[in-house]
């Protein structure tokens, strides 16, 4: 009887504790609710797992906490409990599709097709399982019409579904039957009319379309219904500024701002809108009104400084981003400002740092992929640009400049067959963009189609008659068909429409150039000077240091350097002109004068590779060894790929055999980077003579006589190394071979010395 009383007892206590657990989790379930409704994720998850330690197979608190997981962005937390789930309520449906929502955005296919084939075999008419079972099937690349068939069959099942409606009309569109896309998108805006997302949709439908009157409707339908609404006046301001309707849209765009007053978006487009109609101070103005109700605004700050950046004030732009990265330093579009400012500076490599740490957080992005790919063909690194644009447009088909550019890398290429079906699938996004179809004209002019080209190129002019790109490219197809007449007549239409146009100035005067006329030329560059108004030092510049050429082929030196002296007052910076005034003092053998150039230069340009190359150049040949050796290897810290440095250090290096092993990779490098240049590969072979590698010597020498077997320096190089190798049939061969080219090169002497011996 005992023994039954003490099992008795103890069941009751164990039942009294599972009730108090019962009774403590519902509490912290309770307790995880009310803190999940007042948005605290963090407090909710903490008491859920407190209930969850306390009744591990509650459901309903982890259908709470997978919820909280979701609100909280902790994704992998949130999937762990919805596997726990299904463990629970293995029949749970809605748990399958919530994890079947999370293999396919975990582009795990197979396992989604899995889960989703579980929910329609219970229920074929589930709509949830349905949509999804489209979206797998759609990434795995699946016939239209087999996803057109799913939508439909929603349709059938719950005929308001606008959100399939959508995906059909989109489909229909893909398949080129607009009117039945049209259909769709109307019956979508009819079961939804004050929809946003829906208008929106059926407004950018009919923009590419064309159909500009239709658009009108809908967004002032759209006005009609929500009165009060912003979202309605700002599609309408950008319409309309789309339509060059200025008045209309800066009404419009000042409505937003009077519907929305303490909206900062209304101000930051109208400021560009203004910016985009040149009038930066009105544009100034909205952007100060707008952060004067906000001011740390870190949106508004960007625009601030965008704004700066747009009108080339550099120092205040990076001034207010920096502030804005100051605080908040993952801000995208302040890193974004950031990253076109260092472009903008030629900062190139970290541009692409801050464009890199963008694309770690957003990869697929469109924009951020562009951005790179346009820094890196800045920095002349055109394959990895390639693959950049080439993402871009793996996201986004619809980027005009993306594909432009695309088509701009194989022009530049002569890959035009890639190029064309570029640049035309462009023109099926925009058919009368001006830049594509003056890439169309230049690819047709590479292709010698000449008839094609020009007529582009006149359509361009007819329509654009204020542009003068057309008009230059045109007179570029007449110089190229031997038209010079027609070539300057052209070219005079553009500087008429510019002046300041110093690429086409510049064939206007190869044009007299070409036939000797330098005294025309001459007459040209003064008129055009004198007709100026208000010119830019650039531009002066520019035309001195013409004027500098054409004296020289007229053979007047002092009235050239006079020309060139007064290009450099102009533009210090400007280098063509010390270069050749440096020429002509080379010429009069004024070493004093020549260095003085360099020097100057180089106090003007200490970054730019010119000055500090030429003055190695002067240097070496005057033996200043160290100077010489200084200048190259500054060359090489500013380029490590300028073959010229690469192979004149090399030499340089063997010549004093001195550092023997660097000489030979500098030159390695060279080759490889030039390719089979004979003077590069002169430079190989003779380190490894000076290294005795004479075998690897003569190779390299036989490469140079291959391409140029009449000059007498490779000759003596190969007859030196043979020398060595003791084949005197060889060496006796091409040394005298040398001196029959020239009796006094360099090392004649010895090649006479040698052939004595032999």
């Amino acid at each position: 009887m005992s023994r039954f009383l003490s099992f008795f007892l103890i069941l009751i206590l164990v039942l009294g504790g599972c009730a108090s657990d019962q009774q403590n989790a519902m509490t912290y379930i309770q307790e995880g609710k009310a803190y999940f409704d007042k948005q605290e994720y963090a407090k909710a998850e903490i008491q859920l797992k407190n209930a969850i330690s306390l009744i591990p197979d509650s459901a309903e608190a982890y259908h709470l906490l997978a919820r909280t997981y979701m609100e909280g962005k902790k994704a992998q937390e949130a999937f762990n409990a919805f596997l726990r789930l299904e463990e629970l309520e293995p029949d749970n449906l809605d748990t399958k599709l919530q994890l079947a929502s999370f293999y396919f955005l975990a582009k795990k296919w197979s396992d989604a097709e899995k889960k989703v084939a579980q929910v329609l075999t219970a229920d074929p008419d589930n709509i949830k399982g349905l949509y999804l079972k489209a979206g797998i099937l759609g990434s795995k690349k699946e016939t239209l019409e087999t996803l057109a068939g799913i939508y439909e069959r929603i349709l059938a099942l719950d005929s308001e579904q606008t959100r399939a409606m959508l995906v059909l009309a989109r489909i229909y569109q893909t398949q080129k039957d607009s009117d039945k896309a049209e259909a769709m998108l109307k019956k979508a805006l009819a079961t939804a009319p004050d929809d946003l997302n829906i208008n929106q949709v059926v407004f950018r439908y009919y923009l590419s379309q064309k159909a500009d009157d239709k658009a009108r409707a809908v967004l002032d339908d759209l006005v009609d219904q929500k009165p009060k609404a912003v979202e309605p006046r700002i599609m309408l301001a950008n319409f309309q500024a789309g339509l060059d309707e200025n008045s209309q849209a800066e009404q419009s765009f000042l409505k937003a701002i009077e519907l929305a007053p303490d909206n900062p978006l209304p101000y930051m487009l109208i400021a560009r809108f203004y910016n985009a109609n040149e009038q930066p101070d009105k544009a100034e103005e909205f952007i100060k009104k707008a952060l004067a109700i906000h001011p740390e605004h870190a949106g508004l700050k960007t625009a601030y400084a965008d704004f700066y950046f747009r009108h080339q004030e550099y120092q205040k732009s990076e001034e207010m981003i920096d502030e804005v990265l100051a605080t908040r330093p993952d801000f995208p579009q302040a890193k974004v400002l950031k990253a076109k400012l260092l472009t903008s500076r030629k900062k190139l490599t970290q541009a692409k740092q801050v464009l890199l740490s963008l694309l770690e957080e957003e990869p697929d992005s469109a924009r951020y992929n562009f951005l790179m790919g346009s820094v890196l063909l800045e920095d002349k690194k055109t394959d990895q640009a390639m693959a950049y644009i080439a993402k871009t447009l793996e996201k986004n088909p619809s980027h005009l400049k993306a594909r432009i550019i695309m088509a701009d890398i194989y022009f530049k290429q002569a890959d035009y067959f890639l190029a064309e079906s570029e640049i035309n699938k462009a023109l099926n996004l925009r058919p009368e963009n001006y830049e594509a179809l003056l890439l169309k004209a230049n690819i047709y002019a590479a292709q010698q189609k000449t008839q094609q080209a020009q007529a582009v190129y006149e359509a361009l002019i007819q329509d654009h008659p204020k542009n003068p790109a057309a008009l230059f490219r045109l007179g570029n197809l007449f110089m190229m068909d031997k038209k010079p007449n027609q070539a300057l007549a052209v070219y005079d239409k553009a500087l008429a429409i510019n002046p300041n146009l110093m690429d086409v100035f510049i064939n206007i005067i190869r044009l007299y150039s070409a036939e000797k006329e330098y005294q025309t030329a001459l007459d040209r560059c003064d008129a055009h000077l004198e007709a100026l108004q208000d010119p830019s030092p650039v531009v002066v510049s520019i035309i001195q240091g013409i004027r500098g050429n054409l004296f020289m082929a007229l053979g007047n030196s002092d009235a050239a350097k006079q020309a060139f002296e007064l290009s450099i007052q102009s533009n210090p910076k400007y280098t063509q002109p010390y270069l050749a005034l440096a020429r002509i003092y080379h010429r009069e053998e004024n070493n004093k004068k020549e260095l003085e150039i360099y020097q100057s230069l180089l106090a003007q340009r200490p970054e730019q590779i010119e000055p500090h190359f030429q003055l190695g150049l002067f240097y070496e040949k005057r033996n200043k060894n160290e100077q010489a050796k200084a200048h190259y290897e500054k060359v090489l810290e500013l380029n490590p790929e300028y073959i010229p440095a690469l192979n004149n250090l090399a030499f340089f290096y063997a010549e004093q055999n001195i550092e023997m092993n660097k000489a030979l990779d500098l030159a390695r490098k060279a080759k490889e980077l030039s390719g089979e240049v004979p003077a590069i590969m002169d430079t190989l072979g003779w380190i490894y003579y000076k290294k005795e590698l004479y075998d690897s010597a003569i190779q390299e020498f036989s490469n140079c006589i291959e391409k140029e077997p009449e000059n007498p320096i490779f000759n003596f190089h190969i007859g030196l190394a043979y020398n060595k190798k003791w084949d005197y049939i060889n060496a006796k061969r091409y040394l005298k071979k040398a001196l029959e080219l020239k009796e006094d090169f360099k090392g004649a002497d010895e090649a006479k010395k040698i052939l004595k011996q032999i």
